[in-house]
Parts: structure tokens; C-alpha cells; sequence
């Protein structure tokens, strides 16, 4: 987007840019939480935490579906400038911008379904509930990350 020398193009880097940074830290954060009630990193070893915390399940969903650029998300505003940008710029720019988001959705999607849904783990033997203050650390994140496109010129 940036080097497209296109001011659509460079807003779009722009939105792009500090969604995610907002949106990686707060991933990174809900993967600390999930690995500190559950004590494992494996993906598959942290099913079933829509049983143990639904609250965090939901704030995991806002996450993932606002790293996968859903509306209102500052994401999808940037993905669409850059889809836009790419297709002025040459077509094999946008199929390989849309591959790549497919992926990234297809990721964000998986992370969700396999860490939240599904029978918990009989490793996983603590059920205490997971704290307040993680999930407004998430909800920090998810927050500007939503409404901030609503301050951008």
C-alpha cells in the first residue's frame, strides 16, 4: 500500500498497521490466558474453555473475528483500501492479497472452534474461573480496535 504511491493506498497501510498491533497484542494476551489456567501451549490441549469461562470465549471471538477483518473492525477498512489499491496496481497483487486473507481467516477461525469448543481436555484439571482483570486487558484491546476508525480522517 505504501509503495503503491497512492494516498488510498497509504491510509490503507496506515488502518492496517495499527489494527494490528492491536489486534496481534491482544491475541497474544488470550494466549497467555488460555496457557496460564490451563498450564499447556498445545493448541489442542486448551479445548473446552467456553465450559470453564464463557466470558472469555466471547472476548476471544471479538478478537479473532476482528483479526479477520469483520465489521466494524479497523482491519476490514484497511483490507478493503489495500483490495482496492492492489486492483489498480495489477490483479496478481490482489489474488495474492486475498489468498493470504483467506489464510489468516481460516487461522483465526480454527484458533477459535479449537480452543473454545469441543470437550475439555482430561489433562486439563483446574476449574477456576479466569479473572476480571485478564478480560479487560482483552477488552483494551478489542475496544479501540473497534471504534478507533471512527476518529480517522
Amino acid at each position: 500500500g505504501c509503495l503503491s504511491n497512492l494516498s488510498m493506498g497509504v491510509k490503507g497501510a496506515i488502518f492496517i498497521m495499527v489494527g494490528h498491533g492491536l489486534c496481534s497484542s491482544g491475541m497474544f494476551s488470550l494466549v497467555n490466558v488460555f496457557y496460564s489456567h490451563s498450564g499447556f501451549r498445545n493448541l489442542y490441549m486448551n479445548k473446552g474453555f467456553l465450559i470453564k469461562s464463557p466470558i472469555l470465549c466471547l472476548v476471544s471471538f471479538l478478537l479473532c473475528s476482528s483479526n479477520m477483518a469483520a465489521p466494524p473492525s479497523l482491519n476490514l477498512f484497511g483490507e478493503v483500501l489495500m483490495f482496492v489499491c492492489s486492483y489498480l496496481i495489477s490483479f496478481c497483487f490482489l489474488v495474492l492479497l486475498m489468498v493470504m486473507t483467506i489464510i489468516s481467516a481460516i487461522y483465526s477461525l480454527h484458533l477459535y472452534t479449537s480452543t473454545c469448543h469441543g470437550k475439555v481436555s482430561e489433562a486439563q484439571t483446574s476449574l477456576e474461573t479466569v479473572s476480571y482483570s485478564s478480560i479487560f486487558v482483552l477488552l483494551a484491546h478489542w475496544i479501540p480496535l473497534n471504534f478507533l476508525f471512527l476518529f480517522m480522517p
